[in-house]
């Protein structure tokens, strides 16, 4: 028997509110009821996938499970300059396992900690959380081992963002940055002083360990005798799939072994489960307020979209007060990261921006995030660039402007959501703006990946760099291109103008019909961005560039996707910008200011602008 749909609800507490993913189980359900508590940042955004796969097949064979975000992460309320943030962590993890307790009637909880998310989860069930059951895999027994491993990242990804460039101002002392994911100070030192052997667990004797490897790499020894010495059944086991699981949210993949190793150590303990009337769906709101600094707040609430396939969804962030009449704007996902988007700044942004009174939605499309699909076509650019994931966003302004929401929509995207963006202005009348961040393609064509890899194997000292990076299959690719170039380039020669190609002819065409729309739209590049560098090459910038309605702004960052928080500031206040170039009366026709068409953006390196 298939499980009901999974719910997403909040929880609030003394911290922020908690967005969380309850998954309840197929009948006949059984305990324990799990939680499954994420790691830090990047790894949590390319492991989320994986975790929804995760929760689902423990709801199928019966298990209640929840997923759960930490305050100033995911969906949930709060920012990383937040005080008390490991306070905030564990009391969160406390009040999903007595929520999950209360709601499912089950008398046992274990809960799923994987790297990070071990250490909070054993800090909770330490100071009296209702859990019993603790998995911590690739978990290290201290805090600072992890705030270690951070910062070496840390420092090797500084060396590579900014090379050949000016280096931003450096973050505020003791700060720590990695992935694009930032940790201040306070809670750096509240890292550092965690050590869980000298926070034992209550009524050791009725509680059970399972310790996993990190893919061959042995559990935390220090951590395995503390466990051992306090009493507690402890059972060390493989951890396979740990690498594969937090590589790229494009390639990563559920790690079936580690998952089906965790469901037999549960199925030891099961016991039927008689949960009470009700249980199926989650007994908790299904909005929240959130705090935006300066006394602002938001109300947050899930968005569901019925498709064919099963449906997409998103987070609607809508203003607490007035409103701007008529407008909406919509995050759409940056490649195959989920909704919060980059580093979490869509969560940000549409936060900010519902402030100033403009409801947004971040939406993912199908197999992304929590929206239903197979992401196995994702392995591919190519399957982020298809004509179907279009219509998904067109439905999702359908609904906004059924229920009220909008009538005009601002759409934002990086990379293949900024491809979206853009067909999404062309073909929808209520698409008022588009602002698209590093977008990688204009008009999709399977020889783009080949031909960028041949011309940086032709910059000087490029090879030692493209040969770390090129897979099997990205050679391959290189190499067939290559063979077939010139065959290709004759067939594909249009009946018009000498030279030009038929994907080049698409191109014009598309850039033509946005430029007679007079659509705002806005071009944000960081520094070696491919599609910026076509574009100027063909001389098609040039024109773009003398359009009142496009605004081009740069960047100086060597990152896709901004993870340095400078780069993200500079992000941020070039689509504030664009919101109220937007928002303001069009001049002489035209909806930008012609002073800032072209040029970089100049927020602060700190935080983002406030809009006024």
């Amino acid at each position: 028997m298939n499980p009901p749909p999974p719910v997403t609800f909040y929880l609030e507490g003394p911290h922020e509110p908690v967005c969380a993913v309850f998954h309840p189980p197929a009948e006949p359900a059984r305990e324990p009821a799990v939680i499954l508590c994420p790691p830090f940042g990047w790894e949590e955004v390319c492991a989320y996938r994986s975790r929804r796969y995760w929760a689902s097949h423990l709801a199928g064979a019966g298990y209640p499970c929840v997923r759960m975000s930490y305050p100033s992460t995911g969906d949930s309320g709060g920012t990383p300059h937040d005080p008390g943030r490991l306070e905030a962590w564990t009391a969160a993890v406390s009040s999903t396992a007595g929520w999950l307790g209360e709601t499912t009637g089950a008398g046992r909880i274990a809960a799923v900690g994987i790297g990070f998310g071990g250490l909070v989860a054993w800090r909770a069930a330490a100071l009296g959380a209702p859990i019993d059951d603790l998995v911590l895999w690739a978990t290290p027994g201290r805090g600072r081992a992890l705030v270690r491993q951070l910062s070496v990242f840390s420092k090797l990804e500084v060396s590579r963002f900014f090379e050949g460039l000016e280096v931003p101002p450096p973050l505020a002392a003791g700060e720590l940055e990695a992935a694009g994911f930032l940790l201040s100070a306070e809670t750096v030192s509240e890292l550092e002083a965690l050590d869980l052997a000298s926070l034992p667990l209550p009524d050791p004797a009725t509680r059970r360990v399972l310790l996993l490897e990190r893919d061959g790499i042995a559990v935390d020894a220090t951590l395995r005798e503390a466990i051992e010495e306090q009493g507690v059944q402890c059972v060390v086991a493989r951890g396979p799939g740990y690498a594969a699981m937090t590589s790229h949210p494009q390639h990563a993949e559920p790690p079936l072994e580690v998952i089906d190793r965790v469901m037999g150590w549960l199925d030891a303990v099961s016991a039927p489960l008689h949960a009470p009337a009700g249980a199926s769906r989650a007994g908790a709101p299904t909005s929240a307020v959130m705090a935006v600094g300066s006394g602002a707040s938001v109300r947050e609430s899930p968005f569901i979209v019925e498709q064919p396939f099963g449906t997409i969804s998103g987070i609607l962030t809508e203003p607490v007060g007035a409103r701007e009449e008529g407008l909406c704007a919509v995050f759409l996902n940056a490649g195959a990261v989920r909704r919060v988007g980059p580093s979490r700044m869509w969560v940000e942004a549409s936060r900010r921006w519902a402030a100033r009174g403009v409801p947004a939605l971040r939406l993912d499309v199908e197999g992304i995030g929590d929206a239903d699909g197979d992401a196995t076509p994702y392995i591919e650019d190519a399957g982020l660039y298809v004509p179907e994931l279009v219509p998904q966003v067109r439905a999702a302004l359908d609904l906004l402007e059924r229920r009220g929401v909008g009538e005009r929509f601002v759409l934002t995207g990086l990379c293949a959501g900024a491809y979206w963006s853009f067909h999404a202005a062309l073909q929808d009348a209520r698409v008022s703006a588009a602002l698209m961040v590093n977008p990688r393609a204009l008009i999709w064509d399977s020889s783009l990946g080949p031909a960028r890899d041949f011309r940086r194997l032709l910059a000087p000292g490029a090879w030692r760099k493209v040969r770390k990076q090129a897979s099997v299959a990205r050679v391959r690719a290189l190499v067939a291109w290559l063979l077939l170039a010139p065959s290709r380039w004759v067939s594909r020669r249009s009946g018009g103008e000498p030279g030009r190609s038929v994907i080049g002819h698409e191109i014009d065409q598309a850039l033509d019909r946005l430029h007679r729309s007079g659509k705002p739209t806005l071009m944000l590049f960081s520094t070696d961005e491919p599609l910026d560098d076509e574009l100027v090459r063909s001389g098609r910038m040039a024109r773009i560039e003398q359009w009142d309605n496009v605004a081009v702004e740069h960047i100086r960052v060597r990152d896709h996707t901004l993870r340095p928080s400078w780069a993200q500031s500079q992000a941020h206040g070039a689509l504030d910008r664009a919101l109220e170039r937007e928002l303001a009366p069009k001049l002489a026709g035209s909806g930008l200011d012609p002073e800032r068409r072209v040029g970089e953006a100049v927020a602060g390196p700190d935080t983002p602008p406030a809009i006024d």
